[in-house]
């Protein structure tokens, strides 16, 4: 059979799908193929078709239709792209695959002679980064407490955030560490924990404490880890370097390696993705760093007057610092919570579409950055391009797999386009990372309890989270109460939710849609608000 002949594709199994989906997202993003769109747009559709039960359909006429733009009268006897652009797929596969230092579920092949993949799963794969829920931690838990200011200049607190938020970022890519997130561990010391107590109540193993004192000239950071159990010290190190961002990244990337390296038995293939001090990518301005650690406030308060400030702060800095991927995804987050969640929203500004044009200059600025495709996950996914979301989502987590907020992140919005078997083992990763998190991350499992008709545990659910203030968790109280038949109690949380936002009757069409929900979440708060008394446009 030549290559331009179709092919008889057989049967897939149900439970393949979903690795091979999450396959052809990482090797898309990744050499060799992320430098061709050609030969990625090829390799999508052939995937797709054979998933989709369309194998039969694949030849070179229609590849070529499909893909390669040819008009109807194309002859692939005469033409050989698709013969040829095959030819080069099937090496890029193979030179993938030699290549690789991750241990992928399944592997996608392109036998010669066709046009229809096949999908060989590999038995001794390790596990994606998501967890089922319940599912217990693997290998040794870090708890890192925020770096302490010893500067004497209270805005030095803003480098001592960002130290704190950076560490756990690099400690997060390594699969072996069980990292927990900054909310949590800020939380438990601002309430009195000691040491002790993380090891007694959250089962912590290992304690990174820490301090920073800035000069103009030297940054000097001291860390310490220490056995949670014994509270006793493995090792305390000094670190000075010049007073630059370089010196502050170096810095970091030294203790996420020293740490790594005393508690794990290797630090496996990630550590070249904590290595990165001297890659371009990276903020060249003090400036441009403040304004990350002050972004980095922002994320853990949701405050919108930080948001103001972020939002006009940043731009400026990155006119003259425009090599920093960490400050264009920043950017992009602040300027996509302005559209999603109408925080110092400006009329007739595409917030959105700046948003995007920043997160693609955050990757295109450093590829191997999660955070960056973290911002591109959530701006594709608002745009609603959501092949091109899946394709980033699993990016930034195979780039950093333990990173509380990204799981979440990428979970909810797993969730919101009813792909629970994605979403919720994500969310459940994030809330077993960080014990102390924000609300929002009990809104989508609270969503999945009212779609099974059980009112009662998705009103508990949101009340693990409770969020004064924010309009989706007063919206979904009014739903769980409408469905419990407590229409008083509904009627009074609609009223709050108005008082937050006036015109949520009239909008919601539209933030169903800024959302991109399922008909499921629709159906659900449809009828959840009409019950409350709401008139629904």
């Amino acid at each position: 059979m030549t290559e331009t002949e179709g092919t008889e594709g057989a049967v897939l199994p149900a439970d393949i799908h979903g690795s091979v989906r999450r396959e052809l997202a990482v090797i898309l993003s990744e050499p060799p193929l992320n430098g061709s769109d050609r030969l990625k747009r090829f390799l999508n559709y052939i995937v797709t078709e054979t998933l989709d039960g369309r194998a039969e359909r694949l030849s070179g006429y229609s590849i070529a239709i499909d893909v390669f733009d040819k008009p109807e009268d194309f002859d692939p006897t005469i033409d050989s792209i698709v013969r040829v652009e095959a030819s080069r797929l099937r090496r890029r596969l193979n030179q993938h695959y030699a290549e690789t230092t991750r241990g992928p579920a399944v592997k996608i092949i392109l036998p010669k002679g066709t046009y229809v993949p096949e999908f060989e799963e590999l038995a001794a794969a390790p596990s994606p980064p998501a967890m089922d829920a319940g599912q217990s931690k693997r290998g040794p838990s870090i708890a890192v407490l925020p770096f302490q200011n010893f500067s004497g200049n209270p805005d030095d607190q803003f480098f001592a955030a960002g130290l704190t938020e950076e560490t756990i970022a690099n400690l997060a890519r390594f699969k072996e560490l069980f990292v927990f997130s900054r909310s949590t561990t800020t939380k438990l010391v601002q309430d009195g924990a000691d040491i002790r107590q993380l090891h007694k109540e959250l089962g912590v193993d290992f304690v990174l404490e820490g301090s920073l004192r800035k000069t103009p000239d030297v940054v000097r950071v001291t860390a310490q880890l220490i056995d949670a159990a014994t509270d006793g010290h493995i090792f305390a190190q000094q670190f000075d370097r010049p007073c630059t961002p370089e010196g502050m990244f170096e810095i970091q990337d030294e203790i996420a390696l020293l740490v790594a390296g005393r508690i794990t038995d290797g630090l496996g293939p990630l550590g070249r993705y904590v290595a990165r001090a001297k890659r371009d990518g990276r903020s060249q301005h003090w400036n441009t760093y403040r304004w990350i650690t002050r972004f980095y406030e922002y994320y853990a308060t949701a405050d919108p007057a930080i948001h103001l400030e972020v939002r006009d702060g940043l731009p400026a800095a990155l006119e003259r610092d425009p090599n920093s991927s960490d400050g264009w995804a920043a950017l992009s987050i602040v300027l996509l919570n302005e559209f999603t969640f109408h925080i110092n929203e400006r009329a007739n500004h595409l917030a959105l579409d700046e948003a995007l044009q920043y997160a693609l200059q955050a990757v295109n600025t450093d590829p191997e950055n999660a955070f960056a495709y973290q911002a591109l996950a959530l701006t594709r996914f608002h745009n609603q391009e959501f092949e091109e979301f899946t394709i980033a989502a699993e990016r930034a987590l195979t780039l950093n797999p333990g990173h509380a907020s990204a799981l979440a992140d990428v979970g909810t919005c797993y969730a919101a386009m009813g792909d629970w078997d994605r979403g919720l083992p994500l969310i459940s990763r994030a809330i077993e990372l960080s014990p102390v998190h924000p609300g929002w991350y009990h809104i989508a499992p609270a969503a999945h309890l009212l779609i099974q008709r059980n009112a009662d545990a998705a009103l508990t659910e949101l009340k693990k989270g409770a969020m004064p203030g924010f309009y989706w968790y007063h919206a979904m109280l009014v739903c769980a109460l409408g469905a419990l038949g407590e229409t008083d109690q509904a009627k009074a949380e609609a009223s709050q939710l108005l008082a937050i936002y006036p015109d949520f009757a009239d909008n919601f069409r539209r933030e169903l849609q800024i959302w991109s929900m399922s008909e499921e979440w629709a159906e659900v708060f449809t009828s959840g608000l009409r019950a409350a008394g709401l008139e629904i446009s």
